[in-house]
Parts: structure tokens; C-alpha cells; sequence
């Protein structure tokens, strides 16, 4: 049986994670760690240089150079071009947003691996409120990714598709899947 989150008592949200789960899912978060740290805050928010950006406490976004945009397909899918018809108003929403974007998807992703840790060799896992939304965001993050690497460019396209029999990404299907499942679950325990 696979797991499934439900909502448990006092809006707490429960899954029951067997041992192989709670791996697959602490390696993937450590991964989606390892993949946000090329996204580096500190370099993203050089030496504070505009005042007006200092007046509104956005400390160290005042540096006229923005973040460039990453190189990595499954980053920028990440971090998309918020104006992809404008590149200069692109910049700028990336010179301002990128590094709290980059450290909040860091801080779910390791409020799951964290949680993870109450349950090693599997069990069941119980979440209040605000580590069932870190979930969420995390396993989004999570899908996007894979999504990119098996290529899926519309919701109506099945991963792999394309991919020949030896391709290795095709061990990677049946992980989005499940992804996706986890994350369906959530929502409704969520919602319930």
C-alpha cells in the first residue's frame, strides 16, 4: 500500500511512511538541497548600493546587477522569467525576488527532510499546519523538477513519452507519480 496523507486530530495531518518511502523522500529533498544550492542567496544579494532599497529594508538588493537566469532547465523552471516578453523587467522582479524565493524553497525542503528525521526506518508522521504547507511547497518543487528532467512540457503529456527503452530517466516515472500522489493527498487532507 502506498502512503496517503490524511487529516488526523487537531488539524494535524498524518501518512504512515514505509522505510523504503522515508528514504526515497529524505534522498529527494536532499537533492532538491543540493540543486538550490548553485541558487546561492548571498551571491544574489551583492552590496547594498540603492538607498531606496536600503529605506525599505531590503537589505542588500541594491546592486544594479541582477540575478542572471539560471542555466539549469530544472532551476529555471524553478525560477521562471516573471515578464518573458520584457527582460529588463525580468531582472529587476529577479533582483528583488530571487534570494527570499530561493530561501524559502530551501526552508521547506528542509522542514521536510527535518521532519523525516522523527521517523527514521519509516513509521507514521504527524504534521501540524505549518510543516503539512512546507510539505506541500516542497513536493511541488520536487515535481517541477523531475518534470523538467522527463522533459513533460503540458499537463496533458505523459513522462516519458519520447524516451527510448534504455533511457535511464525512465526509472524516474513511477517517482513522479508518486510524487504527484503524495501531493494530491496532502492537498485533500489539507482541505478536509
Amino acid at each position: 500500500m502506498i502512503a496517503a496523507f490524511t487529516r488526523g486530530p487537531d488539524d494535524t495531518v498524518l501518512v504512515d511512511l514505509r522505510s523504503a518511502e522515508a528514504r526515497l523522500l529524505a534522498d529527494l529533498f536532499g537533492d532538491l538541497l543540493e540543486l538550490l544550492a548553485e541558487e546561492d542567496p548571498q551571491s544574489l544579494r551583492p552590496n547594498q548600493t540603492d538607498p531606496l532599497a536600503a529605506q525599505l529594508g531590503l537589505d542588500g538588493l541594491g546592486d544594479d546587477t541582477p540575478p542572471a537566469r539560471p542555466d539549469d532547465p530544472a532551476l529555471a523552471r524553478l525560477f521562471p522569467d516573471a515578464y518573458p516578453d520584457d527582460p529588463d523587467a525580468t531582472a529587476e522582479f529577479r533582483r528583488y525576488t530571487q534570494a527570499d524565493l530561493t530561501t524559502e524553497r530551501r526552508r521547506r525542503a528542509n522542514v521536510a527532510l527535518e521532519t523525516l528525521d522523527r521517523i527514521k526506518g519509516g513509521g507514521r508522521l504527524s504534521l501540524i499546519p505549518v510543516e503539512a504547507a512546507a510539505w506541500l511547497g516542497a513536493l511541488n518543487d520536487l515535481r517541477l523538477v523531475l518534470g523538467t528532467r522527463l522533459e513533460i512540457t503540458s499537463d496533458d503529456q505523459e513522462p516519458g513519452q519520447d524516451f527510448g527503452p534504455a533511457d535511464p530517466r525512465t526509472a524516474y516515472i513511477p517517482v513522479y507519480y508518486y510524487l504527484g500522489y503524495l501531493q494530491e493527498t496532502l492537498v485533500e487532507a489539507l482541505s478536509a
